[in-house]
């Protein structure tokens, strides 16, 4: 990733010395996004997968999706006793990559536990993504050190653009790599697991390379979830944390149901199953870098309420085509319409938070959006048993998830305001301008050598 000529992505220091590090840093981030993203491509998007190749029941595999996310959204919560404990962020956030990496060596022999094995399955991918999540705000106040205030879209929409497109890469491996084994899956899952543990341990390695401001997050100051609670409607950051809530919720009453959705109703091949997979990550990686130059021009809540929209039709799109060619195409609008409200979300939640809180509330953000994950997912599995739509239990979830969104989540855009001073445009005039600019962002990223 190449800043534009003339741009300065990073946090000016007045030290030359310092100042060339933080640019570095921003360089070895994008290596460290780019591994740890090649991870999650081999890894997190086969533990389903893995799960069913187990014979897990629909409700296990359900459960290896939402239950994870649940227990660590709470255990972070410690993670800025934690982070005070090491004295380092970057330190707290090389222990965690170590013990992840790790991780991966048990996880590829839990077929050999018998009856035991989809839970010792569900600990481990527990405690993976806990190593993840624990810390996860550590690592946000110290890239909030790092980035420059005006340049936040513009960075990670690069970022995670990079970052998607090896997870794509990955995912791709990974699903080769089982359909060759289709007729031995556990040693394509062995050589899947080995690939998330080589791009684990280089995710560390890259981390290690990164810059630590002096004192950064030294002054953190605790507010404590009581007392965060009891704020939630009365502050901006406490309406977005709402938000967030009450959209991933709706979320996740029927995206846990996706993959056995389109391995065992659909019937779809490892194949076909990584390539509907993999348009997420190619789409984002398109998408990342243009919803940034959006949000660091009009404001994040512009573009955090544009994607939410678009979200919150999601669900109503799988009725649409249950072919091959139609998830396709569900895929790459769902992954256009999360990448705008990952990036949006991201920029709102740094512009909001008080410096001195940035760990603590980071925390609380990521322990709502787990709460919600397992709020949906139970009570997804719950309705899953009961429900049915065209006879189909799966397109019942998918609509009761896209009528959550539209009566719970919409309204909720109207109570959070921007805090910094953007160039002003309306609605319209947004979709016009995104439309407009997305051809050249299409070409910049097929064909770099063309003007854009």
């Amino acid at each position: 990733m190449r800043p534009e000529r003339g741009r300065v992505l990073h946090r000016r220091h007045p030290d030359p010395a310092v100042d060339e590090r933080l640019r570095a840093s921003l360089r070895w981030s994008v290596f460290d996004g780019a591994s740890f993203f090649a991870m999650v491509g081999a890894a997190e998007g086969y533990f389903q997968a893995f799960a069913v190749f187990m014979r897990g029941s629909v409700f296990q595999v359900a459960l290896v999706s939402t239950l994870p996310i649940a227990v660590a959204s709470v255990l972070q919560l410690g993670s800025a006793v934690v982070s005070r404990a090491l004295g380092s962020r970057k330190r707290f956030n090389l222990a965690a990559g170590i013990l992840r990496s790790a991780l991966f060596v048990p996880l590829a022999l839990a077929p050999l536990l018998g009856t035991a094995r989809i839970w010792v399955l569900l600990a481990l991918v527990c405690l993976y993504y806990l190593m993840n999540y624990l810390p996860n705000p550590a690592w946000t106040s110290w890239m909030r050190d790092l980035v420059a205030d005006e340049q936040r879209g513009t960075y990670f929409g690069r970022r995670n653009a990079v970052a998607n497109l090896v997870a794509l890469a990955a995912t791709v491996a990974a699903g080769l790599l089982l359909e060759a084994f289709a007729d031995r899956p556990w040693y394509g899952f062995l050589l899947v697991f080995n690939l998330a543990f080589l791009a684990s341990a280089a995710s560390t390695i890259f981390l290690s390379l990164q810059y630590e401001p002096a004192g950064g997050g030294a002054g953190q100051r605790s507010l404590g979830l009581a007392d965060f609670v009891r704020r939630l409607p009365r502050t901006n950051y406490g309406r977005f944390v709402i938000l967030n809530f009450s959209l991933y919720c709706g979320a996740f009453l029927s995206s846990p149901l996706i993959v056995p959705y389109l391995l065992q109703e659909l019937r779809f091949s490892y194949l076909q199953f990584m390539v509907a997979t993999s348009l997420v990550s190619l789409f984002k990686f398109v998408a990342l870098p243009l919803w940034g130059k959006l949000v660091d021009r009009y404001g994040s809540k512009k573009i955090l309420a544009l994607a939410v929209f678009l979200v919150c039709t999601t669900p109503f799109t799988w009725f649409l085509a249950r072919s091959f060619a139609g998830v396709c195409a569900i895929q790459v609008w769902g992954a256009f319409a999360w990448a705008g409200f990952e990036i949006a979300a991201m920029a709102f939640a740094f512009d909001v938070m008080p410096a001195e809180l940035v760990t603590e509330q980071t925390s609380f953000l990521l322990f709502f959006r787990g709460a919600a994950t397992i709020s949906g997912g139970l009570v997804g599995g719950i309705l899953f048993e009961r429900l049915r739509v065209a006879g189909s239990a799966y397109l019942a979830l998918f609509l009761v998830s896209g009528l959550f969104r539209l009566a719970f989540v919409l309204p909720l855009l109207a109570l959070i305001r921007e805090e910094r001073k953007v160039e002003r445009i309306s609605y319209p005039g947004l979709v016009l301008k995104l439309l407009a600019l997305a051809p050249r962002f299409l070409l910049r990223r097929w064909f770099p050598g063309r003007p854009g």
